[in-house]
């Protein structure tokens, strides 16, 4: 059956908290300090629970779309920020096809009170428990190595002192939203999206390994989807924290509604304090687009939403591209 269908969408702290209070709460949490852009203060009660609405919306329509879909397996793209990894070992590539299962914490209205709840305190309430497709890790890492990708492998979850690093947020935060039951398994493909440096992949290589995952996926008997977690266009606790290049990101999102995603093959090509930030992940919806395009060329994706909240200092977005199954089979 292999790769038919593909979606993303951000995971910003503040999508998983449903009043005003809780969205500034995150937003002082990570401003920076900055004062932030004139556009913040039109941010009030009012818009932020449009912004709510609309998250829910959002979220529940790339659910039901997987849903309707009926996958095996979910591959997620996804950053790390200082949880599995750190300083001392930062892989472009990494798989977990660990045995056990992945576990780490949601906050879905953990900033909705005062004091704020801290979710590793609460594991109760605000556990995940994520369940891993371990013979398609395998089958995934081996195949993207002949494919020429130097992907590091992990068989073993980290043990952590701080219980705030337990497992990436860009995998326990959204997925809870968008699985169709929590019982679907995944596979972890994680990426480096925001290390400051050149030693990162640039936007063609993200584009040539969502061609390679479909290559590898093609021998498969499991019916895979992808989800790309993670931007768009943001720099929390940075200096810009709080401005959102929204051109920017209407561009990239123009790109994929338009069935062009080769067009952004030039993105993390050059220097940029906007790249270098949290928009690094944009990185992460890039080899979705490209793994569809290569299913059915010119595949053309439905952006869901699009709001550039200044408050959650991030521009937010949410897309699919439609199932391409009997496109690939033909």
């Amino acid at each position: 059956m292999a790769v038919g269908f593909g979606m993303a969408s951000s995971h910003a702290p503040s999508l998983f908290a449903e009043t005003y209070g809780g969205w500034q709460r995150v937003w002082e949490r990570f401003s920076g300090g900055n004062v932030g852009p004139p556009e913040l203060a039109a941010e009030g009660p009012e818009t932020i629970a449009s912004f709510v609405t609309r998250t829910a919306a959002a979220f529940a329509t790339l659910r039901e779309q997987l849903t309707a879909y009926a996958p095996d397996a979910l591959i997620v793209l996804a950053g790390d920020q200082n949880e599995w990894f750190d300083a001392a070992h930062l892989p472009n590539l990494m798989i977990y096809a660990g045995e056990d299962d992945i576990v780490g914490f949601h906050n879905f209205g953990s900033d909705d009170v005062e004091p704020r709840l801290l979710p590793w305190e609460h594991p109760e309430r605000f556990g995940v428990r994520l369940r891993v497709d371990h013979e398609l890790a395998e089958h995934l890492l081996a195949g993207l190595v002949r494919e020429g990708f130097d992907v590091a492998i992990s068989r073993k979850l980290p043990s952590r002192e701080d219980p705030r690093r337990a497992a990436p947020h860009a995998l326990v935060r959204p997925l809870p939203l968008v699985l169709p039951t929590i019982e679907l398994p995944i596979v972890p493909l994680m990426m480096k999206t925001v290390e400051r440096s050149p030693a990162i992949l640039n936007g063609e290589r993200c584009l040539e390994l969502g061609r390679a995952i479909v290559s590898v996926c093609s021998t498969s008997r499991k019916r895979i989807a992808l989800y790309g977690s993670g931007g768009l266009s943001h720099d929390p606790s940075g200096p810009r924290a709080g401005w959102v290049d929204e051109p920017l990101d209407r561009w990239v999102l123009e790109q994929f509604a338009n069935g062009t995603p080769e067009r952004l093959g030039a993105l993390y090509s050059f220097r940029s304090g906007w790249t270098e930030s949290g928009t690094g992940e944009i990185r992460t919806w890039l080899p979705v687009a490209a793994a569809m395009d290569a299913i059915s060329p010119g595949t053309q994706a439905t952006v869901v939403d699009y709001f550039a909240a200044r408050k959650s200092t991030v521009g937010c977005g949410w897309a699919f591209w439609p199932d391409k199954t009997e496109a690939r089979v033909a």
